[in-house]
Protein backbone atom coordinates (compact mmCIF):
# COMPACT_ATOMS: atom_id res chain seq x y z
CA UNK A 1 0.00 0.00 0.00
CA UNK A 2 2.77 2.35 0.94
CA UNK A 3 4.77 1.66 -2.50
CA UNK A 4 1.55 2.41 -4.17
CA UNK A 5 0.55 5.82 -2.34
CA UNK A 6 4.45 6.37 -3.21
CA UNK A 7 4.22 5.80 -6.63
CA UNK A 8 1.07 8.18 -7.05
CA UNK A 9 2.81 10.99 -5.17
CA UNK A 10 5.49 10.84 -7.82
CA UNK A 11 3.20 10.58 -10.92
CA UNK A 12 1.63 13.77 -9.51
CA UNK A 13 4.56 15.76 -8.80
CA UNK A 14 6.76 14.39 -12.00
CA UNK A 15 3.44 15.96 -14.12
CA UNK A 16 3.99 18.72 -11.75
CA UNK A 17 7.15 19.45 -12.75
CA UNK A 18 5.97 20.26 -16.36
CA UNK A 19 4.90 23.79 -14.96
CA UNK A 20 8.60 24.70 -14.26
CA UNK A 21 9.83 25.94 -17.13
CA UNK A 22 6.79 28.36 -18.09
CA UNK A 23 7.08 29.75 -14.70
CA UNK A 24 10.87 30.75 -15.27
CA UNK A 25 10.12 31.98 -18.73
CA UNK A 26 7.10 33.89 -17.99
CA UNK A 27 9.22 35.50 -14.66
CA UNK A 28 11.96 36.08 -17.12
CA UNK A 29 9.15 38.27 -19.36
CA UNK A 30 10.26 35.60 -21.81
CA UNK A 31 6.69 34.79 -22.57
CA UNK A 32 4.38 37.48 -23.65
CA UNK A 33 0.87 38.19 -22.21
CA UNK A 34 -1.23 35.46 -25.16
CA UNK A 35 0.70 32.39 -23.92
CA UNK A 36 -1.97 31.41 -22.00
CA UNK A 37 -4.52 31.86 -24.53
CA UNK A 38 -2.66 30.10 -26.99
CA UNK A 39 -1.82 26.88 -25.01
CA UNK A 40 -5.42 27.25 -23.53
CA UNK A 41 -6.41 26.67 -27.42
CA UNK A 42 -3.60 23.74 -28.51
CA UNK A 43 -4.95 22.04 -25.30
CA UNK A 44 -8.48 22.23 -26.13
CA UNK A 45 -8.25 22.15 -29.93
CA UNK A 46 -5.38 20.13 -30.27
CA UNK A 47 -4.65 17.83 -27.82
CA UNK A 48 -7.77 17.00 -26.28
CA UNK A 49 -9.21 15.32 -29.79
CA UNK A 50 -5.76 13.73 -30.03
CA UNK A 51 -6.15 11.87 -26.95
CA UNK A 52 -8.94 10.78 -27.86
CA UNK A 53 -8.60 9.31 -30.99
CA UNK A 54 -5.12 7.92 -29.44
CA UNK A 55 -7.07 5.55 -26.85
CA UNK A 56 -9.63 4.33 -29.00
CA UNK A 57 -8.07 3.53 -32.10
CA UNK A 58 -4.07 3.07 -31.25
CA UNK A 59 -3.08 -0.09 -29.42
CA UNK A 60 -0.57 -2.43 -28.95
CA UNK A 61 -0.64 -5.97 -30.60
CA UNK A 62 -1.97 -7.88 -27.04
CA UNK A 63 -3.81 -5.02 -26.24
CA UNK A 64 -5.80 -5.27 -30.39
CA UNK A 65 -6.66 -8.82 -29.62
CA UNK A 66 -8.13 -8.83 -26.67
CA UNK A 67 -10.45 -6.15 -27.98
CA UNK A 68 -11.18 -8.12 -31.28
CA UNK A 69 -12.11 -11.27 -29.33
CA UNK A 70 -14.77 -8.92 -27.18
CA UNK A 71 -18.26 -8.74 -28.01
CA UNK A 72 -18.69 -5.23 -29.36
CA UNK A 73 -22.46 -5.01 -28.93
CA UNK A 74 -21.12 -5.59 -24.61
CA UNK A 75 -18.68 -3.14 -24.63
CA UNK A 76 -21.50 -0.83 -26.58
CA UNK A 77 -23.54 -1.47 -23.72
CA UNK A 78 -20.27 -0.66 -21.26
CA UNK A 79 -19.68 2.60 -22.38
CA UNK A 80 -23.06 3.51 -22.63
CA UNK A 81 -23.30 2.57 -18.59
CA UNK A 82 -20.04 4.56 -18.35
CA UNK A 83 -21.33 7.14 -20.35
CA UNK A 84 -24.77 7.16 -18.05
CA UNK A 85 -22.66 7.25 -14.74
CA UNK A 86 -20.40 10.00 -15.82
CA UNK A 87 -23.54 12.38 -16.90
CA UNK A 88 -25.02 11.78 -13.29
CA UNK A 89 -21.96 12.06 -11.39
CA UNK A 90 -21.14 15.74 -12.78
CA UNK A 91 -24.72 16.59 -12.63
CA UNK A 92 -25.19 15.48 -9.06
CA UNK A 93 -21.87 17.13 -7.88
CA UNK A 94 -23.58 20.48 -9.57
CA UNK A 95 -26.50 20.26 -7.16
CA UNK A 96 -24.17 19.90 -4.35
CA UNK A 97 -22.05 22.87 -5.73
CA UNK A 98 -25.47 24.83 -5.90
CA UNK A 99 -26.47 24.25 -2.63
CA UNK A 100 -23.28 24.83 -0.90
CA UNK A 101 -22.71 28.24 -2.69
CA UNK A 102 -26.67 28.74 -2.93
CA UNK A 103 -26.03 32.26 -0.36
CA UNK A 104 -22.66 33.26 -2.20
CA UNK A 105 -22.48 37.02 -2.44
CA UNK A 106 -20.26 36.96 -5.52
CA UNK A 107 -22.34 35.23 -7.90
CA UNK A 108 -20.29 34.92 -10.98
CA UNK A 109 -16.58 33.42 -8.57
CA UNK A 110 -19.45 30.95 -7.16
CA UNK A 111 -19.88 29.54 -10.33
CA UNK A 112 -16.42 29.89 -11.05
CA UNK A 113 -16.01 27.77 -8.20
CA UNK A 114 -18.54 25.49 -9.02
CA UNK A 115 -16.83 24.64 -12.65
CA UNK A 116 -14.09 23.82 -10.37
CA UNK A 117 -15.84 21.33 -8.17
CA UNK A 118 -17.57 19.48 -11.40
CA UNK A 119 -14.82 19.45 -13.68
CA UNK A 120 -11.83 16.91 -12.90
CA UNK A 121 -8.40 16.69 -15.22
CA UNK A 122 -9.74 13.37 -16.13
CA UNK A 123 -7.78 12.88 -19.44
CA UNK A 124 -4.07 14.16 -18.60
CA UNK A 125 -4.24 13.31 -15.24
CA UNK A 126 -6.41 10.71 -15.03
CA UNK A 127 -4.63 8.07 -17.56
CA UNK A 128 -1.77 7.96 -15.65
CA UNK A 129 -3.62 6.74 -12.29
CA UNK A 130 -6.66 4.78 -14.29
CA UNK A 131 -2.90 2.58 -15.80
CA UNK A 132 -1.53 2.58 -12.48
CA UNK A 133 -4.41 1.20 -10.58
CA UNK A 134 -5.82 -1.15 -13.10
CA UNK A 135 -2.55 -2.40 -14.26
CA UNK A 136 -2.79 -0.59 -17.35
CA UNK A 137 -6.00 -2.15 -18.77
CA UNK A 138 -6.81 -1.00 -22.24
CA UNK A 139 -11.10 -1.67 -21.22
CA UNK A 140 -10.42 0.74 -17.95
CA UNK A 141 -8.36 3.16 -20.33
CA UNK A 142 -11.30 3.42 -22.46
CA UNK A 143 -13.81 3.60 -19.64
CA UNK A 144 -12.14 6.94 -18.62
CA UNK A 145 -12.75 8.30 -22.17
CA UNK A 146 -15.84 7.74 -22.59
CA UNK A 147 -16.08 9.74 -19.00
CA UNK A 148 -13.84 12.48 -21.05
CA UNK A 149 -16.46 12.51 -23.80
CA UNK A 150 -19.39 13.54 -21.57
CA UNK A 151 -16.85 16.04 -19.60
CA UNK A 152 -16.03 17.68 -23.53
CA UNK A 153 -19.93 17.87 -23.75
CA UNK A 154 -20.93 19.53 -20.68
CA UNK A 155 -17.29 21.66 -20.64
CA UNK A 156 -19.03 23.00 -23.95
CA UNK A 157 -22.62 23.18 -22.54
CA UNK A 158 -22.86 23.52 -18.82
CA UNK A 159 -19.65 24.89 -18.74
CA UNK A 160 -19.93 27.62 -20.52
CA UNK A 161 -22.95 28.78 -18.99
CA UNK A 162 -21.34 28.97 -15.77
CA UNK A 163 -18.78 30.61 -17.26
CA UNK A 164 -20.53 33.55 -19.04
CA UNK A 165 -23.97 33.43 -17.49
CA UNK A 166 -25.37 33.66 -21.41
CA UNK A 167 -27.08 31.03 -23.00
CA UNK A 168 -26.55 32.55 -26.60
CA UNK A 169 -22.47 31.03 -26.03
CA UNK A 170 -24.52 27.73 -26.23
CA UNK A 171 -25.12 26.23 -29.27
CA UNK A 172 -25.70 22.78 -30.78
CA UNK A 173 -23.91 23.76 -33.39
CA UNK A 174 -20.65 24.95 -31.56
CA UNK A 175 -20.80 21.71 -29.63
CA UNK A 176 -21.23 19.31 -32.39
CA UNK A 177 -17.91 20.84 -34.55
CA UNK A 178 -16.22 20.94 -31.91
CA UNK A 179 -12.83 19.27 -32.63
CA UNK A 180 -13.21 16.86 -29.44
CA UNK A 181 -17.00 15.79 -30.04
CA UNK A 182 -15.70 15.44 -33.52
CA UNK A 183 -12.50 13.52 -32.55
CA UNK A 184 -14.97 11.61 -30.73
CA UNK A 185 -17.15 10.16 -33.34
CA UNK A 186 -13.92 9.56 -35.81
CA UNK A 187 -12.42 7.43 -32.67
CA UNK A 188 -15.67 5.45 -32.36
CA UNK A 189 -16.15 4.91 -35.95
CA UNK A 190 -12.44 3.91 -35.94
CA UNK A 191 -13.15 1.83 -32.76
CA UNK A 192 -16.16 -0.67 -33.70
CA UNK A 193 -15.07 -0.68 -37.68
CA UNK A 194 -11.80 -1.85 -37.24
CA UNK A 195 -11.17 -2.63 -40.87
CA UNK A 196 -11.41 1.25 -41.22
CA UNK A 197 -8.94 2.10 -38.19
CA UNK A 198 -5.65 3.23 -40.41
CA UNK A 199 -3.66 3.06 -37.60
CA UNK A 200 -3.67 -0.65 -37.12
CA UNK A 201 -3.71 -1.35 -40.34
CA UNK A 202 -0.63 -3.49 -41.61
CA UNK A 203 1.81 -1.04 -43.75
CA UNK A 204 0.08 2.17 -42.27
CA UNK A 205 0.87 1.60 -38.51
CA UNK A 206 3.26 4.29 -38.66
CA UNK A 207 0.68 6.72 -38.87
CA UNK A 208 -0.67 6.39 -35.28
CA UNK A 209 2.70 8.65 -34.41
CA UNK A 210 0.29 11.50 -34.88
CA UNK A 211 -2.67 10.75 -32.63
CA UNK A 212 -0.06 9.60 -29.97
CA UNK A 213 2.30 11.84 -30.23
CA UNK A 214 -0.11 15.04 -29.79
CA UNK A 215 -2.11 12.75 -27.09
CA UNK A 216 1.19 12.54 -24.92
CA UNK A 217 1.19 16.59 -25.40
CA UNK A 218 -1.36 17.10 -23.14
CA UNK A 219 0.19 16.62 -19.93
CA UNK A 220 2.94 19.04 -20.60
CA UNK A 221 0.71 21.55 -22.81
CA UNK A 222 -1.79 21.51 -19.61
CA UNK A 223 1.34 21.54 -17.07
CA UNK A 224 3.09 24.71 -19.05
CA UNK A 225 -0.73 26.85 -19.40
CA UNK A 226 -0.07 26.29 -15.15
CA UNK A 227 3.19 27.72 -14.79
CA UNK A 228 2.19 30.86 -16.68
CA UNK A 229 -0.97 30.98 -14.62
CA UNK A 230 0.98 30.86 -11.30
CA UNK A 231 4.05 33.38 -12.61
CA UNK A 232 1.13 35.77 -13.16
CA UNK A 233 -0.64 35.17 -9.38
CA UNK A 234 1.12 36.93 -6.52
CA UNK A 235 1.77 33.92 -3.84
CA UNK A 236 0.30 35.38 -1.08
CA UNK A 237 -3.09 35.69 -3.04
CA UNK A 238 -3.22 31.96 -3.42
CA UNK A 239 -4.15 31.22 0.09
CA UNK A 240 -6.37 33.76 0.91
CA UNK A 241 -9.14 33.40 -0.86
CA UNK A 242 -11.76 31.38 1.48
CA UNK A 243 -14.20 29.88 -1.75
CA UNK A 244 -10.50 28.29 -2.96
CA UNK A 245 -10.97 26.10 -0.27
CA UNK A 246 -14.65 24.99 -0.42
CA UNK A 247 -13.74 24.44 -4.25
CA UNK A 248 -11.50 22.46 -2.93
CA UNK A 249 -13.31 19.81 -0.64
CA UNK A 250 -16.08 19.65 -3.76
CA UNK A 251 -13.75 18.93 -6.26
CA UNK A 252 -10.93 16.78 -4.21
CA UNK A 253 -13.12 15.33 -1.87
CA UNK A 254 -17.05 15.68 -2.23
CA UNK A 255 -16.67 14.69 -5.63
CA UNK A 256 -15.53 11.59 -6.03
CA UNK A 257 -17.83 10.23 -2.55
CA UNK A 258 -20.66 11.27 -4.44
CA UNK A 259 -19.29 9.52 -7.84
CA UNK A 260 -18.66 6.19 -5.64
CA UNK A 261 -22.43 6.46 -4.19
CA UNK A 262 -23.60 6.46 -7.61
CA UNK A 263 -21.21 3.58 -8.94
CA UNK A 264 -22.51 1.47 -6.41
CA UNK A 265 -26.05 2.38 -7.20
CA UNK A 266 -25.48 1.89 -10.48
CA UNK A 267 -23.56 -1.63 -10.09
CA UNK A 268 -26.58 -2.82 -8.41
CA UNK A 269 -29.52 -2.11 -10.82
CA UNK A 270 -26.90 -3.20 -13.99
CA UNK A 271 -24.72 -6.29 -12.45
CA UNK A 272 -27.51 -8.63 -14.05
CA UNK A 273 -26.80 -6.83 -17.38
CA UNK A 274 -22.69 -6.38 -16.85
CA UNK A 275 -22.19 -9.75 -14.98
CA UNK A 276 -19.46 -11.58 -15.80
CA UNK A 277 -18.03 -8.94 -19.06
CA UNK A 278 -14.97 -8.19 -19.73
CA UNK A 279 -13.33 -6.07 -16.63
CA UNK A 280 -17.04 -5.49 -15.88
CA UNK A 281 -15.86 -3.36 -12.44
CA UNK A 282 -13.76 -0.62 -14.07
CA UNK A 283 -17.31 0.41 -15.68
CA UNK A 284 -17.87 1.55 -12.48
CA UNK A 285 -14.54 2.61 -11.28
CA UNK A 286 -13.04 4.94 -13.49
CA UNK A 287 -15.28 7.39 -13.26
CA UNK A 288 -15.13 7.55 -9.79
CA UNK A 289 -11.18 7.54 -10.00
CA UNK A 290 -11.48 10.20 -12.97
CA UNK A 291 -13.61 12.62 -10.61
CA UNK A 292 -10.91 11.96 -7.96
CA UNK A 293 -8.68 14.00 -10.01
CA UNK A 294 -7.70 17.85 -9.45
CA UNK A 295 -9.53 20.73 -10.80
CA UNK A 296 -9.58 20.53 -14.70
CA UNK A 297 -7.11 22.64 -16.17
CA UNK A 298 -9.42 23.57 -18.91
CA UNK A 299 -10.80 25.89 -16.17
CA UNK A 300 -7.92 28.06 -16.47
CA UNK A 301 -8.62 27.94 -20.28
CA UNK A 302 -11.66 28.60 -20.81
CA UNK A 303 -11.96 31.61 -18.30
CA UNK A 304 -8.70 33.18 -20.83
CA UNK A 305 -11.17 32.13 -23.71
CA UNK A 306 -13.93 34.07 -22.35
CA UNK A 307 -11.83 37.04 -20.25
CA UNK A 308 -13.51 36.28 -17.19
CA UNK A 309 -12.87 35.76 -13.97
CA UNK A 310 -9.28 34.77 -15.00
CA UNK A 311 -7.90 35.04 -11.36
CA UNK A 312 -10.72 32.64 -9.71
CA UNK A 313 -9.97 30.40 -12.09
CA UNK A 314 -6.42 30.57 -11.74
CA UNK A 315 -6.45 30.25 -8.05
CA UNK A 316 -8.36 27.79 -7.45
CA UNK A 317 -7.26 25.82 -10.07
CA UNK A 318 -3.30 26.12 -8.98
CA UNK A 319 -3.92 25.62 -4.96
CA UNK A 320 -5.98 22.77 -5.43
CA UNK A 321 -3.66 21.06 -7.79
CA UNK A 322 -1.22 21.40 -4.94
CA UNK A 323 -3.43 20.03 -2.75
CA UNK A 324 -4.33 17.04 -5.13
CA UNK A 325 -0.71 15.65 -4.74
CA UNK A 326 -2.01 14.34 -1.41
CA UNK A 327 -5.86 13.93 -1.93
CA UNK A 328 -5.36 11.67 -5.23
CA UNK A 329 -3.38 8.96 -3.74
CA UNK A 330 -5.24 9.11 -0.96
CA UNK A 331 -9.18 9.00 -2.38
CA UNK A 332 -8.19 6.87 -5.44
CA UNK A 333 -6.44 4.13 -2.75
CA UNK A 334 -10.19 3.95 -0.15
CA UNK A 335 -12.28 3.91 -3.31
CA UNK A 336 -10.89 0.90 -4.72
CA UNK A 337 -10.12 -0.59 -1.44
CA UNK A 338 -14.11 0.11 -0.78
CA UNK A 339 -15.28 -1.46 -3.88
CA UNK A 340 -13.63 -4.53 -3.26
CA UNK A 341 -16.19 -5.10 -0.27
CA UNK A 342 -19.44 -4.11 -2.92
CA UNK A 343 -17.99 -6.12 -6.13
Amino acid sequence: MGEIFLKAILITLALSAFAVPSFILKKLGMLGDGAKLTLGNLLLYVCQPAMIIAAFSVFSDADYELIQAANKLDILRNFGISAALSLGAMLAVLGVCKLVFVKYKNRSAADMYTYIGIFSNCGFLGVPFVQMFTDGNVFAVMYLMVFNIVFVVLVWTLGVFLITHNAKDISAKKVLLNPTIIASAVALLLFFVPQINIFMLDGCRELSIVPSALSTMTAPVAMLLVGIALADMPIKCLFTDGGVYIAGVLRLIIAPIVTFALAAAFYYMTRTAVGGALEADYIFLAPVIAMAMSPASVSVAMAERYDTQKDTAAKAFITNTLFSVLTVPLVIMAVTELWKLIG
